[in-house]
């Protein structure tokens, strides 16, 4: 038996002592938690791909890729060894993913480690400077998700470039107690199209699914379970709105 069950019937034998108004309001709060407990939780989108097909759009973390990617308002200081005048510091990537470099030019560092821009401006210098050594830091980074929907903080976070989705969970303190674990939400712009997926983050938590892959950009939203919040709220009213004291 449910718990709105037992609390029916406790309600239905202290009938004779509630007003007829404030019974009948009490049955139809009661109806409408049993119908929500046959209805499920909230969903924001039942189309949205789950299990295997979500895991095809946003693939799971993994060791070799969990390793900050540099993008566009990242702060990054390229050191080349014994030159100076070939170095830069604290040099700002712009809106369109470029870093200006001296005699390499413009070059395209979204999405590259800081380990992969290094070979590839050595490879550029090459042309110019024997057997160049190059070093690349992130001096700062400027990437954020947003985390929404039932979480105790939600909000905008920084991120190290690519994290997961229990990391994301952490950032905002957390899903609520009514929060339907089941209907976590990741949005993506993929391709210039804005694609969503579903996990549970219940199976995700005890290691039946892995951990999913979240970038900069990307938007999770928490599902609310709508039993919970109301048997919640219900609880919260105070006696003297329900029954009528003599």
């Amino acid at each position: 038996m449910h718990d709105y069950e037992r609390y029916y019937d406790d309600l239905h034998a202290g009938g004779r002592r509630a007003s007829g108004h404030t019974a009948a309001a009490a049955q139809v709060m009661l109806a409408a938690l049993a119908w929500l407990g046959t209805a499920g939780c909230t969903s924001i989108s039942s189309d949205a791909p789950a299990g295997a097909q979500a895991y095809a759009i946003m693939p799971s973390i993994q060791p070799q890729t969990d390793r900050y990617l540099i993008g566009t308002a990242d702060t990054v200081t390229v050191m080349v060894f014994r030159e100076p005048e070939l170095s830069v510091t604290d040099r700002i990537v712009d809106q369109g993913g470029n870093l200006n470099l001296p005699l390499v030019g413009d070059i395209d560092v979204r999405g590259k480690t800081a380990g992969q821009l290094s070979d590839e401006i050595r490879l550029r210098l090459a042309r110019y400077v024997i057997d160049p050594k190059v070093s690349v830091g992130i001096v700062s980074a400027s990437q954020n998700i947003a985390v929404e929907g039932s979480v105790n903080q939600p909000g905008v976070y920084p991120v190290p470039g690519r994290s997961s989705l229990i990391q994301a969970m952490a950032l905002a303190r957390s899903p609520t107690p009514v929060a339907a674990l089941d209907q976590v939400f990741v949005f993506r712009t993929i391709d210039g199209r804005e694609q969503a997926a579903r996990f549970d983050l219940r199976r995700i938590r005890a290691g039946h699914d892995p951990d999913p892959v979240i970038l900069p950009g990307d938007k999770i939203v928490v599902g609310i379970s709508n039993l919970k919040e109301l048997w919640l709220e219900y609880l919260s009213i105070p006696v003297f709105n329900i029954f009528r004291t003599f």
